[in-house]
């Protein structure tokens, strides 16, 4: 059976969205570790600099130690580093919900209650990395006593994943009505 222009675009995305979902769950586990960087760069590119040895060693030795240390010391490093797990988690899980709905569309039956429960927990993950987003400018704003976080990324990402939450609600009610129009029309047949 040949494949329709929508099933090999369907393969192509779900390439795509294996490649994005394995470099997810790779930088997880490095969000400590860029947190540190962040918070305080400069020490640690002079530290790796004046050790001997391979700078890419020491560099895999910070980020662990970083891993290590929020855990054993809570800070702000650990609140960011929650924040970013959580919104990272989150992004993990749309596109795991995007791989499942692109495979049903490879089978040639995209039309599928589970297609709209995934496309419904994708909307949810959406609210809240913007949930997340919205108590970081809070705190953002809190923090500074100014504006100036109103004028950042994270500003467009609450409104973003809150428009893109709503976008995915709305495609798991029509795959959930056709889902139904569907069953209706094989059991009239």
């Amino acid at each position: 059976m040949e494949k329709t222009a929508v099933q090999r675009l369907a393969r192509i995305l779900r390439g795509m969205v294996a490649v994005v979902f394995t470099l997810n769950l790779f930088c997880l586990p490095l969000v400590p570790g860029a947190v540190a960087f962040w918070h305080d760069h400069e020490s640690v590119w002079e530290w790796v600099s004046h050790e001997s040895g391979d700078g890419l060693f020491w560099v895999a030795v910070i980020f662990v130690g970083a891993l290590y240390g929020i855990f054993l010391e809570p800070s702000l490093l650990t609140a960011w580093s929650l924040f970013f797990w959580l919104c990272g988690g989150c992004t993990a899980m749309i596109l795991w919900q995007a791989k499942k709905v692109l495979d049903t569309i490879l089978e040639g039956n995209p039309f599928q209650i589970k297609n709209a429960r995934a496309l419904s927990r994708a909307a949810v993950c959406c609210w809240v990395i913007s949930g997340m987003a919205l108590a970081r400018l809070f705190w953002w704003l809190g923090h500074d006593h100014s504006a100036a976080p109103l004028f950042t990324y994270n500003t467009l990402f609450i409104l973003g994943f809150l428009m893109a939450g709503l976008l995915f609600q709305v495609m798991s009610a029509l795959f959930r009505q056709a889902a139904e129009l569907k069953e209706d029309q094989d059991l009239t047949i």
